[in-house]
């Protein structure tokens, strides 16, 4: 697939199949039209396929696990040795979900100038229960190596930015963006007609680990507060004593129940892992003008302003504090809103990221062309 003078061609390979994940969605997935109107065609490669997906987050099946990804490698494969036929390839996290750089050092062998894009620290190993035993076969110590064979890292954020920057001179931050189209905000009544305010949160159910951890904060606060908390994930969370109303997570009505908060929360520890986070939820969010309550970790501090555009909480009484105050005081959750909803237009917008990135592409291949 040669390029011309106005169209570009790249190959991103990404760890799963479209719309599975929080990474790819709101990164590559989310550019691609306006990389397209831009004139950059990029073609999805999945390393994972339905199969591998439907196994991979089971507990044991290391049999089925291990043909899954033995098929999986022989497409990725496949997927290198047609690299050069592109003007150039993204790998999105890493080219495999498990194993060494032995593909990304591939693809430095046939000279295919490689952008590597990742949004969360995945130089530290994080795995799920069910495949905890089997977590030393992701090698997070290969994002250096991979870092260092690329010829430009993008990254989400500044500590992700930092850590590249040790191995690698080209680095980009491009942070996870939202389509602020579809997110769009909705004028809210003040919960003046007796309806409680609902507290929401959003997440996987490998991050939905933070919120189960901060259970005896919401427990405590809605001692206080007759207010209800909404969860929108792929499992049911387990929250002991404290009553919930669990939505199941789609991509297609992730939006419209997202809308039914009032008010968002992001709690995380405050650790390498958390550090490297987006501050994606944050960011859903604040599009649809919802006031935001985050711990004062990693990205939440870039995104969000204390008072300003959002609320920012280091201890259990500065949660209980900024959340008493958001539930009593409408005002204040139509103002913060109002402010997350700009913040995001301002810098978080997919159309705006997608254009950093084009200019990403573009700079990577016209370096290649001049050598």
């Amino acid at each position: 697939m040669a390029s011309n003078a106005h169209h570009i061609s790249v190959c991103a390979l990404v760890p799963y199949p479209p719309e599975r994940v929080p990474s790819q969605r709101f990164r590559l997935e989310q550019w691609l039209p306006a990389l397209q109107r831009a004139g950059i065609e990029v073609e999805l490669r999945p390393f994972a396929d339905e199969r591998l997906m439907e196994v991979l987050h089971q507990p044991g099946r290391p049999v089925a696990k291990a043909a899954a990804l033995a098929a999986a490698f022989a497409r990725r494969i496949a997927d290198v040795a047609a690299a050069p036929r592109y003007d150039a390839v993204v790998i999105h996290r890493a080219a495999c979900l498990v194993g060494p750089a032995l593909l990304e050092r591939a693809l430095k062998l046939l000279n295919c100038p490689v952008i590597f894009d990742f949004d969360d620290a995945i130089f530290a190993l994080h795995t799920t229960a069910a495949n905890r035993r089997f977590g030393w076969l992701k090698f997070p110590q290969k994002t250096a190596a991979i870092c260092r064979i690329s010829s430009h890292v993008v990254v989400g954020n500044e500590f992700l930015a930092d850590y590249a920057r040790q191995f690698n001179d080209r680095v980009t931050i491009i942070p996870t963006s939202i389509e602020t189209d579809r997110y769009r905000a909705l004028r809210k009544s003040h919960n003046g007609n007796g309806q409680r305010v609902v507290i929401g949160w959003t997440g996987s159910s490998t991050s939905q680990t933070y919120l189960e951890m901060f259970a005896p904060v919401l427990r405590e606060f809605m001692r206080h507060r007759d207010v209800e908390l909404r969860v929108i994930s792929d499992r049911e969370p387990d929250l002991p004593g404290i009553p919930y109303v669990w939505q199941s997570w789609t991509a297609e009505t992730e939006i419209e129940l997202l809308r039914g908060f009032d008010i968002g929360i992001m709690p995380m520890p405050d650790d390498q892992w958390a550090r490297g986070k987006c501050a994606m939820k944050a960011l859903q969010c604040m599009a649809l003008g919802i006031p935001t309550v985050c711990s004062a970790v990693g990205a939440n501090r870039e995104v969000i302003r204390h008072g300003e555009n959002g609320l920012l909480a280091g201890t259990p009484e500065e949660w209980m504090v900024n959340l008493k105050s958001l539930v009593d005081d409408p005002s204040l959750r139509e103002r913060l809103g109002q402010a997350g909803r700009q913040t995001v237009e301002d810098r978080y917008s997919a159309r705006r990221c997608a254009k950093a990135f084009a200019e990403v592409v573009r700079e990577t291949i016209g370096e290649r062309n001049a050598r």
